[in-house]
Parts: C-alpha cells; structure tokens; sequence
C-alpha cells in the first residue's frame, strides 16, 4: 500500500471513529447521564429517558444526509468531512463541558439535546463522505478498502465500552459520578485536533474532480436521484434496513432481553456480549469485504441475512448465560459479514455527481426510521407473544433477500460509469 493511499485510509476512518465513538460514548454511560442531567427519579426512569435523549439524534440524521450529500456532490468530498468532523468532535466535546442538571436546571437538558441533534446532523454527512473517499480513490478491491471505514461502527463501539470501564476501574465510582464521566467526552477533542490535521492534507477524489471538469454538477443532487435514480435508491434503502436491523437487535435487543426481561446476565456479562459483538463484527467486516470482490456484493449480503435468519428465534428461547456469549458472537458475524458489501453496493450503484447524495440518504434514512426503532418494534411485538420478538427483523431480512436478487452487481463497476439499476 502506498503513503497517499494509507493517509486515505486514515482521513476515511479518523472521522467515522470519532462519530460512532460518540454515539456509543452516551450509551455506555447512559447512567452518568442520567444521574448528572436528569431531575432526581426512579433510576430506571432516569435511564430510560436517557436513552430517549440518545435516540433523538437518530431523527436528524437523514436531514445531515440531504444537507451535506447535496454539497458533497456540488462543492467536493473533501470540504464536507472537514465540516462533518468538526461537528461531530465539538458535539462529543462538549459534553465533557457543559454543566449538569444540580448547576442550571432544565437548560442543561436542553444543551445535551442540542448536542445530541449536532453529532446525529453531522454522522447524517460523514459515513457517506467517507465511503466515497475510499471508494473514489480506489479503482480495485473496493470491498477490502471499504471494510477499513466499515470496522469503524465496531472500533467506536468497543471504544465507548471501554473508555467508561477503565475509569470506572481506575477512579472508582464517587470520582466518576462527580467528574470521571466527563474525561471519555473531552477526548474527543484530541481526535478532533488529529482528524483535522489528517484529512486538511488528502486531495479532493479523482472521481469528482473528473465529473466537475466534464461539467456533470448536477445543480439539486436530491431531485436528480429521485428523477432518474429512484429503483436504486429503494434497493438500496432496503438492503440497508436490514442491516441496520441486524445491528440494534445484536447489541441493543438481545442484551436488554437477557438482562432486563429474562434476568440471565448481569451488567458487566452484558458489556462483554457487547465487546464480543464488536470484535467478531469487526473480524468479518474484513472477511465480508474481501469475500465480496470474489462472490459479489449481493452475495454477501444475501449470506447476513440467511445467518440472521437461522439465528434470531434460538437467541431469544435460549436463555442462559453461555448461548447469550455465543449469539452475541454470532449477531456479529451475520452484521460484519453484509456491511462492507452494504456499503460499497449503495455507493457503487450510483454515478458520481449524485452518489454522496444517494448513499448517505438511503443509509441514513434506513437507519434512522426503520433500523433504529427495531429494538422498541421488537419488544412491542414480543410483549403480545415470544414468538413475535423476531417479527420485524425477519421481514426487512426477507426484503433485503429479495432487494439484493435484483440489485445491480456492483463489485466489477467501474465508478465514474455507474449507471443506474
């Protein structure tokens, strides 16, 4: 590998890290949260409202699709990672910052939902910028280069669940619920000073500067993708749904089913399913990704569902502590092995002045409205019949299955001819 292509590599995940180490920062410690920001309740109230707070980010992640997909494929890849790192680095940052609930009542709520809004606005524009810089500067074995920016969900996961746990080990639990909490959030500030650093020194991807000197702008990106793009686009967002299923019932349903509703696992066994989930997310991210440039993207993503199908009703009617490690294990693998191929087929199918546009909306919309409430869908379903908490993810895999049989192969285009499905 040649020094521009690592330091592509590296501008691609700086900002992708620090966005999902954010995100999973708040969940991890979703009880500082509450006992620092939120008026003096039932703990499990507190919690609970946390985790609506953490939620809330998902609803504006379409919206920083639109915005910096639409710049991304006027102005240029490059300019909107900067301006989606920043965002997302001070957003994080200033949690560490801002005063608790004791210091200025409701108006420390109002900041933690403000920032909250911030870093979901700018994840809405960085994972798909930061695709397209992979993806746009390499011309073969897209999957394995594109596994670099998809292991970053896992990284950040894994670095949200230790940074609370080393802390917590080496503070001790007074001096992280009075200032321990803050010391994971201010950190983000040294990626922050490293990701601008990184990414102010790569050029802008050869793709677009070919497409804005053979005048292929598009003046509105998002009215272009749904004149002329729209088949793809609706393949796509279902392929991504499923994936994203996939993902929220692995490390949000089944932990909380085994530790809340069937009382098997304790908080710390709940932490480690969720370190396994991530490291085996991570191994296969790269064993899905390379697989994909040899079997094809559909391939692969066909194979994450069919796993995800065979497993999800044995992890929920088996419920002891050794097939909770095991299934944590295996929802990873059925993830990892779909999201590079996920990632790469939603920005291989579209041409270049619109695929900014294309991959970040059809990726955050998924997400957002469909993938993000499954753990809440699951548990409505479930409270009618155990039977039914499997329901809403096995539809979307059914949908992705059949999306992915009349997607376009992908793995052979090359980009700056992508036409639409």
């Amino acid at each position: 590998m040649e020094k521009e292509q690592r330091q592509v590599l590296g501008a691609s995940m700086v900002g992708t890290i620090l966005e999902w180490y954010g995100i999973f920062l708040f969940a991890s410690g979703a009880s500082y949260i509450a006992g620092n920001f939120l008026p003096s309740t039932n703990p499990l109230t507190s919690i609970a409202v946390t985790l609506f707070i953490f939620a809330i980010g998902f609803f504006l992640r379409p919206v920083g699709a639109v915005f910096f997909g639409h710049f991304g494929d006027r102005m240029g890849r490059k300019r909107m990672l900067l301006a989606t790192l920043l965002i997302s680095g001070v957003s994080t940052g200033l949690v560490g910052v801002i005063p608790n609930y004791q210091q200025a009542g409701v108006l420390a709520i109002v900041l933690l939902i403000i920032l909250r809004l911030l870093l979901g606005f700018g994840l809405g524009g960085e994972w798909g910028g930061a695709m397209l810089l992979t993806l746009e500067n390499f011309k073969q074995k897209r999957g394995l280069w594109g596994s670099f920016v998809q292991s970053t969900v896992g990284i950040g996961l894994i670095l949200g669940a230790l940074a609370f746990l080393l802390l917590n080990l080496a503070l001790g639990k007074t001096a992280m619920e009075s200032y321990g909490w803050r010391i994971p959030y201010l950190l983000a500030f040294l990626v922050l000073v490293v990701g601008i650093f990184i990414r102010f020194r790569i050029p802008e991807t050869p793709l677009f500067e070919a497409a804005k000197k053979e005048k292929q702008i598009v003046k509105v990106p998002i009215k272009e993708l749904f004149a002329d793009h729209k088949v793809s686009l609706l393949l796509s967002t279902f392929i991504v749904a499923s994936s994203g299923t996939i993902y929220y019932v692995g490390v949000a349903l089944i932990p909380t089913l085994f530790h809340i509703y069937f009382h098997v696992i304790d908080a710390n066994q709940l932490q480690v399913g969720v370190i396994l989930f991530a490291l085996m997310e991570i191994i296969f991210v790269f064993f899905g990704g390379v697989l994909s440039d040899i079997v094809g993207r559909r391939t692969m993503a066909i194979v994450a569902n069919l796993i995800f199908i065979i497993i999800v009703f044995p992890s929920i009617l088996v419920r002891t502590l050794a097939s909770y490690y095991i299934f944590m294990a295996l929802y990873g693998i059925s993830h990892g092995s779909g999201y590079t191929s996920e990632g790469d087929m939603i920005s291989e199918i579209f041409p270049t002045n619109v695929r900014y546009t294309g991959n970040s909306f059809a990726y955050q919309f998924a997400n957002a409205y469909i993938a993000g409430p499954a753990p809440y869908a699951s548990v409505a379903l479930g409270s009618l019949s155990v039977f039914l908490y499997p329901f809403y993810g096995l539809f979307f895999s059914v949908l992705a299955i059949i999306s992915a049989i009349k997607f376009k192969e992908t793995k052979d285009v090359a980009m700056g001819e992508a036409e639409a499905t």
